[in-house]
């Protein structure tokens, strides 16, 4: 006598499968998507200081550059993009566009691996990074997963209060403790609270490039 599953064991058995795959799924694909999000991130703030580097070497002191005069002027920034940082970048393309939240056109460059940076002149040259393109048209109140803040040039107030001549998270106020990266009541990163996250960037970095367990993914 042959002996086998019954059909009524084998739906429990794929029933189970099915409940355990639909418990663990969403965290596996959470956890893989932030460890993707944090590997594009250390790129770019690799790539994007190696293109300094490389571009001083031409042209000189990066604290000599010629800076835009004028905040928002779409063109003056792009001339500074196109001198100082396009021949140091491999991009896909370089274009104007503009945020849905905004009426300033931003330098907007893309990448190989589908990312994409913008860029524009405010007191300092402000940087929103994506690690994914098809981003840049949405409206977000948060920035931390889709988006990061980044600058350059940029004097901020707070800890880092000297003119920044390389690329750094944003850090405009900060006050140099992983708290304030988190509790801060215009740049925090946070869901809820007025805030836009502005901080994100900053608060992975100082994790030691590593999303942690309070991070608001």
């Amino acid at each position: 006598m042959k002996k086998g599953f019954t059909l009524a064991e084998v739906l429990i058995t794929l029933g189970i499968i099915g409940v355990v795959a639909a418990l663990t799924l969403p965290s596996l694909i959470a956890n893989y998507q932030k460890k993707q999000t944090v590997v594009k991130l250390k790129r770019f703030y690799t790539i994007m200081n190696q293109a300094i580097r490389l571009s001083e070497i031409d042209n000189g002191p990066a604290e000599d550059w010629i800076y835009p005069v004028l905040n928002d002027d779409y063109t003056s920034m792009r001339v500074f993009y196109d001198r100082y940082f396009a021949n140091y970048i491999v991009s896909t393309k370089v274009k104007s566009c503009r945020l849905p939240e905004t009426t300033v056109d931003w330098v907007c460059i893309y990448y190989f691996d589908g990312t994409a940076a913008l860029m524009r002149n405010s007191n300092g040259i402000d940087i929103l990074f994506y690690p994914n393109a098809k981003y840049i048209n949405q409206n977000f109140s948060f920035n931390g997963r889709h988006r990061f803040a980044f600058n350059f040039n940029k004097a901020n107030t707070g800890v880092s209060k000297i003119q920044q001549y390389q690329i750094e998270p944003y850090t405009h106020q900060w006050d140099g403790t992983r708290a304030g990266l988190i509790f801060h009541s215009g740049y925090g990163c946070r869901k809820g609270a007025y805030t836009i996250g502005n901080f994100c960037a900053k608060l992975i970095q100082y994790d030691g490039w590593e999303i942690k367990d309070d991070y608001p993914w």
